[in-house]
């Protein structure tokens, strides 16, 4: 059991060195599920309708090219808005891991957004049809490279709406909450503009979490932040970043949590939140930094997270 749990880790660190040129195809695909998920067919994908649907259907179809496990992989779940009861879907895939696969990771990323409204399509695609492409190349890549721990990938719904696909995630979990090492989140991975930096949250309290890889020829920057309410730069708002996404749920059951994602930028929730808008050099740089932070978090044992686990 020893071995096969070196060879894990040995596997997943070589991983890590591996360049964009030798694994091209995921990458590619990865700009491609941006592009079809943010297109005008899908109508911005608003929670409730035909065509938050249709975002499920092509995920699920992605899910099952990934060889993930926990078919037909819908999670339908019930939230209350004012006084009414609504009805949303998660897309929930398992992947077991090779050395520790009683416990797990589970990635978020929220398929919803915003719709149509006067007219106006409003199709996220860096919010967040780019996090969604980022949980599906995870995916992929872990179809060729078993993972040390066991993975769930969660596209959540109704996110914009309050987070409420996740919350119904952690009340009603796939797995035993308690054996859930990591949440690791993606929202909004595909648009540097600011200085090129992709930002990670969840690494102030936990001294492990502060030694993520260093890519050395990525053009992009990890910067850990975005671990408190912060006033955004040139604008008159705020944002919570622990509870900005579908981490906090996870956060607030006292789970170790990583949040990737960009600055807030001129197009979030408007019509011009195009596909056109995002730069495939930074997004797969962003992929790759994402990538090896996985493969890092998987060289430290289930004893290593216990003791970074919060009390509720």
């Amino acid at each position: 059991m020893l071995i096969s749990r070196l060879l894990c880790l040995l596997a997943a660190a070589i991983a890590t060195a591996v360049t964009a040129s030798q694994r091209p195809t995921n990458l590619d695909s990865a700009m491609q599920d941006i592009r079809n998920l943010s297109a005008d067919e899908m109508r911005g994908r608003e929670t409730g309708t035909d065509d938050a649907a249709k975002a499920r259907e092509y995920i699920a179809k992605r899910f099952a090219q990934a060889n993930l496990t926990q078919q037909p992989y819908l999670q339908p779940f019930v939230y209350e808005m004012g006084f009414s009861q609504r009805q949303g879907v998660n897309v929930v895939g398992h992947r077991q891991g090779c050395a520790y696969p009683d416990h797990f990771i589970v990635v978020t990323a929220h398929y919803d957004h915003l719709g149509k409204h006067k007219g106006a399509i409003y199709n996220g695609a860096d919010d967040n049809a780019s996090g969604v492409a980022g949980l599906l190349y995870l995916a992929m890549q872990t179809k060729t490279q078993c993972p040390a721990y066991s993975m769930v990938f969660v596209a959540t719904d109704a996110e914009e709406l309050g987070l409420y696909g996740a919350k119904a995630y952690v009340d009603k979990p796939s797995v035993p909450m308690d054996q859930v090492v990591l949440n690791i989140n993606l929202d909004m991975i595909s648009r540097g503009e600011r200085g090129g930096k992709l930002y990670v949250a969840g690494t102030r309290k936990q001294p492990l979490l502060q030694q993520l890889p260093t890519l050395r020829a990525s053009e992009i920057k990890l910067i850990a932040a975005h671990d408190k309410r912060q006033t955004m730069r040139g604008q008159n708002q705020s944002v919570d970043w622990p509870n900005a996404s579908d981490h906090a749920p996870f956060r607030k059951a006292g789970i170790p949590y990583l949040y990737f994602g960009v600055d807030v930028h001129p197009q979030y929730h408007t019509p011009e939140d195009d596909w056109s808008r995002i730069s495939p050099d930074y997004f797969s740089q962003a992929l790759q930094w994402i990538d090896a932070s996985l493969a890092y978090v998987q060289t430290l044992s289930p004893e290593q997270w216990q003791s970074m686990r919060q009390p509720k």
